[in-house]
């Protein structure tokens, strides 16, 4: 692998613009699918380099990370050195055997990584909705084929938060009410991200899904919100979506 050198970059660019050069160089190196690059720990790694701290932890995280979102340990550790490249600082071999050790350890654990489907809900799992979102931006004309939506509820019902009983009940009515060929759904604790095309049909789904759901369990649920956003338009604004979806607490589950 060819390593070339690149002048350091200061704190004061932000973090942004750090990622989006790591995951050029990383690319350059031999990274194969950009879209599965942004996982979460890439942040935490970006900001021990910046802030010139030891990057240890960060590390180990990036490696539990990218092993459980199925890259390979080879590809984990050539991307690290790709960071290094990237800022002009030479690589942190701790670094490196910390992000083997994490991938290990991650690995190790009953995961389901790349799975498509989340076993509990019969809907998409988070890394799989991640990567249908990438590609959807980067389709032609997105604006006009894609809306991203948010089904929201308080779930009025304390006993019913965490329940595996209820996360299948959401999921079946996801999967009876969104019929679009494109439609993808995601759910966790109290919420339903989805994906459509803008069609008056799918919109239609969306508002069919919010009342089934407001009426499972005789109101349980509690009053249910519907937001759209628009599909993001830069790297930037994908990340900075992507991290919000990852930051969402998931309770533990009970029956």
């Amino acid at each position: 692998m060819k390593i070339q050198t690149a002048p350091w970059v200061p704190v004061a660019h932000g973090m942004w613009p750090l990622l989006a050069r790591w995951r050029d160089q990383s690319q350059h190196d031999g990274w194969r699918y950009v879209r599965d690059w942004f996982v979460p720990g890439v942040e935490g790694m970006a900001l021990s380099v910046m802030n010139e701290v030891s990057p240890g932890g960060a590390a180990r995280q990036l490696g539990a990370s990218r092993s459980f979102h199925g890259v390979g340990i080879a590809e984990t550790m050539a991307d690290l050195r790709s960071l290094f490249t990237a800022v002009g600082l030479p690589v942190d071999y701790g670094a490196l055997q910390e992000v083997a050790v994490g991938w290990v350890e991650a690995g190790e654990q009953d995961h389901q990584p790349s799975s498509c489907t989340d076993i509990a809900t019969g809907l998409a799992t988070a890394a799989h909705f991640e990567r249908v979102l990438h590609d959807a931006r980067r389709a032609a004309n997105v604006t006009d084929k894609f809306i991203l939506g948010e089904l929201l509820f308080p779930l009025m019902d304390i006993r019913l938060r965490g329940s595996w009983t209820l996360s299948a009940e959401v999921g079946r009515i996801c999967a009876e009410e969104f019929t679009g060929e494109s439609a993808i759904q995601m759910y966790r604790h109290g919420r339903v991200d989805f994906l459509i095309q803008g069609s008056a049909g799918n919109l239609a789904d969306a508002l069919r899904c919010r009342k089934r759901l407001e009426a499972l369990r005789n109101g349980a649920l509690g009053p249910c919100e519907l937001r759209y956003r628009p599909i993001p338009s830069t790297d930037a604004e994908s990340m900075s979506l992507i991290a919000q979806l990852r930051s969402i607490q998931v309770r533990q589950q009970s029956r």
